[in-house]
This record gives structure tokens, C-alpha cells and sequence, in this order.
């Protein structure tokens, strides 16, 4: 009988276990995410509550709660939350210094199962005058822009490579972006294409190695339009300038390659020009030479001097032939009174794929 007796007390403690054990708080919000709208940056810090209900068996505890960056913080009750019962959380955003849209979250934890909730708060701060010059510093009509001048630096032949500015919109109205491209090697792509007030788009310039027939420095421009969506601004018009150098990928040769290519010889690293006039046109030749096994390019001679300009008579030398390079100067489009730049031979010698020559002189 006393066996009988133990044996039911605990079955009685194996019912009752499970709704021990089981027991815990559920933490229900009313929202999750907030919306600030668009506001003004002097308005200052904007603040909201997320409530939330105890809707278990159990009691709440907000253990912390962590924002992802240092222009928000949370204010959270310390005290244990019944069942039942509400409480909230308070996010406060500060705007000073960011213009733009945002979103920002707040990870709040507790002890609960999923013990960690994300609240997020967004919103489109119209910064001042000061925070959107020292983030985007060039001006053109409704738009600012981060920049306006791009360097893609090298790129092999063949490969792409995507530069990219930021505009911002400081009128009043919706713009829209447009294109105005003449090259067939840059395809500009902007996200979004319509901006609100106060909004931010992000231009994309993808350039394209393998459709630029230009070896070396390719200096190009496209230009942004910006479009008032209800014509309460006029049109804002920028120039983008992106530079790239398209270079030879060489990096797939053999030695035995390499032993069999060309080689590019120019027969002086220098030219002089003793007596410079205004009004005349000065004029030298140098000869270049192929001095190794394979035929040899010429792929572009080219100077970033707007006073020089060089030219090569032939694009193919066979083994041992050479070619004739042309430079001339125009004295009226040199800065000072002494002339010291370079002009550039690209060829198909792995070994020294670009050979500098400098250019010099002086006015009579």
C-alpha cells in the first residue's frame, strides 16, 4: 500500500513538472518598426516608443539592448515586467549631421525564447546648409554630389570596373535622374532614379575595358540631368569625369612567351626644343625600334601636355624594323615660359608595356 502511495505522489509531480518547466513570458509588440517621415534637421532628436504586452505565464526581463550606431540610443524599464502588464522601449534618433534617409536598429534582449527582438527606426533627415556642404560638397542646381571626378586606375584590358558618386537632393521637389552619354564603354545606372526632397541616390559608372578602342588614359564625361518631377526647381545639370588607364594583362604569358616577345627600343629619352615662338609650331622626330622576337604594337602615343602632340607613322614593326615618332609643340598653349612634360609610347612589350619620353624647352 505505501509503494501504491509513493508511486502516486509522483505522478502527481510529473503532471504538475511540465507547466513549471514550461512556464515563461511572451513578449508582444505593437510595432516593430517606426517611421519618422521626412523632418528637418533642426527639428533635433526625434524619439518613439515601442510597447509591448506580457502575454505568458511568466515574467519579463530586459536583460539590455544594443543600437547599431552611435546616433541612436534606447531607454528600457529595469524593473521585471508581469504577465500582463506593458511596458516600452524608447529609441531616440539624433540627426545633427546626417542628411539623408536612415534606418537604424535597436536589438533589445531578454529572457524569453527568441530572447532577442530587432526594432527598427527610419526616417529622411532635410539636413542644413552646413551638414549637406561638408557631406556633399559640390554644388549643381538641386543636387549635391560627394564628387564629381572619378579614378578607376588600372584596368586590364577586358575588365570591368564600376566607380560610383552620390547625389543629394536639396530642393523641394521629386527629381529625376537622366543620362547624357556619348561613349559606348561607360554605362552610368543610378538607385534610385527619382529622388524625393531630402533624399539620396547612389550613380553607378560601370566602364567596360574591352569596348574602349583607347589604350592608356581614357578621360571621359557623362552628364547627370536632374529633372524636377513638378517643376518647382529648374534642372540641375553636372559633368561626371571618370579616368581610367586600360593596361595589358600579361600575367597569362610563358616564360617561353615572354622569351619570344617583342621589345620596344626608342632610341633617346628625351627631346629638346632650344628656341620656342609663339605663333610657330615647333616640330622633332625620334625613332622607335623593335628589337625583339615577335611583332611589335604601337598601340598609342599620347600626351596629357595639351601643348604636345605625338605621333607614331606605323602601328606594326616586325623584328628589326623601326618607325618614326612626330612631336610637336604649340609654344601659345604652354604654362610659363619653359617647357618639361612627358608623352607616352604604349606598346605590346610585356617587359615595358609604356616607355616615357620627356619633352623640354624653352621661349626664345
Amino acid at each position: 500500500m505505501l509503494k501504491l502511495w509513493h508511486i502516486t505522489i509522483i505522478c502527481c509531480f510529473a503532471l504538475l513538472m511540465p507547466t513549471v518547466v514550461n512556464a515563461q513570458g511572451v513578449t508582444t509588440w505593437q510595432e516593430t518598426t517606426h517611421d519618422f517621415g521626412t523632418f528637418h534637421e533642426s527639428e533635433g532628436k526625434k524619439s518613439c516608443a515601442f510597447v509591448f504586452t506580457n502575454s505568458g505565464d511568466s515574467s519579463i526581463v530586459v536583460l539590455r539592448v544594443q543600437s547599431t550606431c552611435g546616433c541612436t540610443v534606447a531607454n528600457y524599464p529595469t524593473k521585471a515586467i508581469a504577465p500582463g502588464e506593458k511596458d516600452s522601449i524608447t529609441a531616440t534618433f539624433t540627426p545633427t549631421g546626417r542628411p539623408g534617409p536612415f534606418e537604424k536598429d535597436v536589438w533589445v534582449y531578454t529572457n524569453t525564447s527568441p530572447n532577442r527582438t530587432r526594432l527598427t527606426i527610419k526616417g529622411v533627415v532635410v539636413g542644413s546648409p552646413e551638414s549637406v556642404s561638408r557631406y556633399f560638397p559640390v554644388s549643381a542646381g538641386a543636387l549635391q554630389f560627394t564628387t564629381l571626378s572619378m579614378a578607376a586606375g588600372d584596368v586590364k584590358k577586358g575588365l570591368l570596373r564600376n566607380s560610383t558618386v552620390t547625389a543629394y537632393n536639396c530642393s523641394t521637389d521629386t527629381i529625376v535622374i537622366t543620362f547624357d552619354n556619348n561613349t559606348s564603354h561607360i554605362t552610368p545606372h543610378a538607385v534610385p532614379d527619382t529622388i524625393p526632397p531630402g533624399g539620396i541616390s547612389t550613380m553607378s559608372f560601370f566602364f567596360e575595358s574591352s569596348r574602349t578602342p583607347v589604350w592608356g588614359i581614357n578621360d571621359d564625361y557623362i552628364t547627370i540631368l536632374g529633372t524636377p518631377l513638378h517643376g518647382e526647381a529648374p534642372t540641375a545639370q553636372a559633368c561626371a569625369n571618370l579616368i581610367a588607364n586600360v593596361v595589358e594583362d600579361f600575367s597569362m604569358l610563358s616564360q617561353e612567351d615572354l622569351s619570344n616577345a617583342p621589345s620596344c627600343t626608342i632610341m633617346q629619352d628625351r627631346i629638346v626644343f632650344d628656341k620656342l615662338a609663339v605663333g610657330t609650331i615647333a616640330e622633332q622626330t625620334l625613332l622607335i625600334k623593335n628589337t625583339g622576337s615577335s611583332n611589335l604594337i604601337v598601340r598609342r602615343v599620347m600626351s596629357l601636355d595639351k601643348a604636345v602632340t605625338a605621333k607614331c607613322d606605323k602601328t606594326l614593326l616586325k623584328k628589326g624594323e623601326q618607325a618614326t615618332i612626330t612631336v610637336k609643340v604649340n609654344p601659345a598653349k604652354i604654362d610659363g615660359k619653359i617647357l618639361n612634360t612627358l608623352f607616352t609610347v604604349i606598346t605590346n612589350d610585356p617587359a615595358s608595356p609604356r616607355t616615357e619620353v620627356r619633352v623640354v624647352g624653352e621661349f626664345e
